[in-house]
C-alpha cells in the first residue's frame, strides 16, 4: 500500500565483552522532531538501567535521549534520532558530533554509544560561552576533578556515563576542538558573479540551497598557543581518568588546528614538544603544568575534507571520528593488538594543512625526551596522510614518554588484558581466596596469553618465552590473602610493530653502495 513502510529493527544484543572495537561520541546535537525512540533502543535503556530512578533525574524524558548513552549500530539508526545535519532548526550547518559519528561507520566501525549532552551552539559564539558548555561533556573540569564516581549511578553525566559502558575501547568528544577555539573572524566569501536578468517560465519552487553552503565560510576552530594549553588541561583530566578508572579505554582526540600567524603554525611540532612551553612532553610528575603525554591519549592529525565535511566551516572535519572508525576496523579485521598504521582511509578528499613528510618526519631541535634522541611527530601523533595508493594513516602512536608504551597497540594489549581479567574477576568474586582459585585464575590467563601468542601478539621462539603467569603465595602479602585479595602477575613481551623503515642509500664511485644510518649518520658498507 502507498505510504507505508515496513522496517525491520532488530534488539541491541549484548556486545561481547572481549570486543575492542566500540567507541563511544560525546558531544552536542539536537534530537531530531518527528521521531520517536524506536522500541529496542527503549528497552535496552530499561534493561541497562538507563531509567529516570536509576539516573536520579525526576523529569527524565528518555525520548529526549539528553545525557544518556544510546546505542547505534548503523548509520541510519543515528541519522533518524539526532539533527546532526542542522546547528539549530533555523539555521544551516551541520555538527562535529554528526560528521564525526558518520567517519566512524564509513572507515569500518560497526558499533558506538552516542551521549548527546545538549543541543549545539550557533557558529561565532563567544569562547567564554563556549568554555562553559564543556562541563556538560567534562563534568568538573573547571576544578580539575571529575566529579563523576563508578559507584554512583546518579552522578553520572558527560564522560561519567562511560562506568556503565563496560564494552566500550575509545572515547571521542569531536566538539573539544572548537570549545576551546580562538574567536575568529569569518573566512572572506568570494564576490558572486554577475548573471544577467532573463525571464523563465513559472514553475515549481526553487529547492533549498545545500545545508551549510554559507557555513562553509565561517572559520574552522584554530588555537594558539594559550588556547592550545587550556585544550590541554581538558585532555589531561580525561587521560588521568582513564589512566584511574577506565584502563579499558582509549582517548581519541584531535589536535586542534593552529592558528594563523601564531608560532603554533609556524613550528607546531617543535611548539608542542618544547620541554619549556609544549604539551607533549609535560602531563607526567616531573612537569607542572599539564599535558597530554600519556599511554591512554591518541591525537590525530591533520583535519580532513569528507563526503559530511561540506557543511562544516571551511569544509574541514575533526579527524577523531575517522581514527575511531579505522581503529574498529583494525580490531575487527586484524586484532587491537596489531598497528593501525597502513590501512587504508575511505572517502577522505584532502587533509588540511596539507603539510608533507618534511614536517611529520622533521624532528623538532627543540624537543628532548629525558636525554634520549628527540622524536619525528609521526612518532607522537597519528597522522593522517597521502600514499602512492591514497589516504592512509600514517603512524598509529600514543602520547606516551614511556618507549614501551608509545606504539598504541600496546596499550590497546594491555587494555585486552585488564578487560580478561576483570571479566574472571567478577566470575568469581564470591569464591573463597585459596589454591583452587588460584589455578582457575592462572589457567584462565595462561589461556588468554597463549591465544595471543599464537596470533602472534607477544614476541618470543615459545609461550614460556614470550610470557609469564603467577598467582600463588609469592604474589600475594598475608594481609592480602586477610583481606581476600588475589593478585595475579602476568609478564609478558608484546610483538612491538615496526610501522616504516627508512633506508638512506649511497652511490658510490665505481658502483659502490652504502647505507647511511638516519640516526649516527655512519656509512655502513657491503
Amino acid at each position: 500500500m502507498n505510504g507505508i513502510r515496513f522496517e525491520t529493527q532488530s534488539p541491541v544484543v549484548a556486545a561481547d565483552p572481549n570486543r575492542a572495537d566500540i567507541a563511544c561520541f560525546v558531544g552536542f546535537a539536537a534530537r531530531r522532531d518527528g521521531t520517536a525512540l524506536p522500541g529496542f533502543i527503549r528497552d535496552w535503556m530499561n534493561e541497562s538501567g538507563w531509567t529516570a530512578a536509576q539516573l536520579g533525574r525526576p523529569g527524565f524524558d528518555a525520548e529526549a535521549l539528553e545525557d544518556v548513552p544510546v546505542p547505534i549500530e548503523s548509520w541510519d539508526v543515528f541519522h533518524r534520532l539526532f539533527q546532526w545535519d542542522r546547528r539549530t532548526t533555523a539555521g544551516s550547518g551541520a555538527t562535529y558530533l554528526g560528521a564525526a559519528v558518520r567517519s566512524f561507520f564509513s572507515q569500518g566501525g560497526r558499533k558506538c554509544y552516542v551521549v548527546r549532552v545538549g543541543n549545539p551552539w550557533e557558529y561565532g559564539l563567544a569562547r567564554a560561552a563556549r568554555l562553559a558548555r564543556v562541563e556538560a561533556l567534562i563534568p568538573g573540569w573547571t576544578t580539575g576533578q571529575v566529579r563523576c564516581s563508578p559507584l554512583d549511578r546518579t552522578s553520572w553525566q558527560g564522560v561519567g556515563h562511560l562506568f556503565g559502558l563496560p564494552d566500550v575501547s575509545y572515547l571521542c568528544l569531536p566538539d573539544l576542538a572548537e570549545a576551546f577555539a580562538v574567536d575568529s573572524d569569518p573566512m572572506p566569501m568570494p564576490p558572486l558573479p554577475r548573471v544577467p536578468e532573463q525571464f523563465v517560465e513559472c514553475g515549481a519552487e526553487p529547492a533549498d540551497p545545500v545545508a551549510g553552503a554559507a557555513v562553509r565560510w565561517a572559520g574552522a576552530p584554530r588555537c594558539d598557543a594559550a588556547a592550545a594549553r587550556e585544550w590541554a588541561t581538558a585532555v589531561n583530566l580525561l587521560g588521568s581518568l582513564l589512566a584511574r578508572r577506565q584502563r579499558e579505554i582509549q582517548l581519541v582526540a584531535a589536535l586542534p588546528l593552529p592558528k594563523a600567524g601564531t608560532e603554533l603554525e609556524r613550528d607546531c611540532h617543535g611548539w608542542l614538544s618544547d620541554r619549556a612551553t609544549g604539551i607533549l612532553d609535560a602531563g607526567c610528575a616531573e612537569f607542572v603544568r599539564p599535558g597530554v603525554a600519556s599511554a591512554f591519549v591518541q591525537l590525530v592529525f591533520p583535519w580532513v575534507r569528507t563526503a559530511a565535511s561540506p557543511a562544516l566551516p571551511e569544509g574541514l572535519e575533526s579527524p577523531d571520528g575517522v581514527l575511531a572508525g579505522v581503529l574498529a576496523r583494525n580490531a575487527l579485521m586484524r586484532g587491537s593488538f596489531r598497528s593501525a598504521a597502513g590501512l587504508p582511509l575511505v572517502e577522505i578528499t584532502a587533509v588540511s594543512p596539507g603539510w608533507g613528510a618534511e614536517q611529520f618526519d622533521r624532528a623538532s631541535d627543540r624537543a628532548g625526551e629525558r636525554g634520549t634522541r628527540p622524536r619525528t611527530m609521526a612518532e607522537r601523533v597519528s597522522l593522517l596522510g597521502q600514499t602512492p595508493r591514497g589516504f592512509a594513516l600514517l603512524s598509529d602512536v600514543t602520547t606516551s614518554l614511556d618507549e614501551g608504551y608509545r606504539p598504541a597497540c600496546v596499550n590497546r594489549l594491555v587494555a585486552a588484558l585488564v578487560r580478561a581479567a576483570r571479566r574472571a574477576g567478577e566470575e568469581v568474586v564470591f569464591e573463597s581466596s585459596g589454591e583452587a582459585l588460584w589455578r582457575r585464575m592462572r589457567e584462565q590467563m595462561h589461556r588468554l596469553l597463549t591465544g595471543l601468542f599464537q596470533d602472534g601478539a607477544l614476541r618470543g621462539a615459545t609461550p614460556a618465552e614470550a610470557f609469564q603467569v603467577r598467582c600463588d603465595r609469592s604474589t600475594m602479602s598475608q594481609a592480602d590473602l586477610d583481606a581476600g585479595r588475589v593478585i595475579v602477575s602476568v609478564q609478558f613481551q608484546a610483538a612491538l610493530p615496526i610501522e616504516r623503515i627508512t633506508v638512506v642509500l649511497g652511490l658510490h664511485e665505481g658502483g659502490q653502495v652504502s647505507v647511511l644510518s638516519t640516526e649516527g649518520g655512519e656509512a655502513v658498507r657491503p
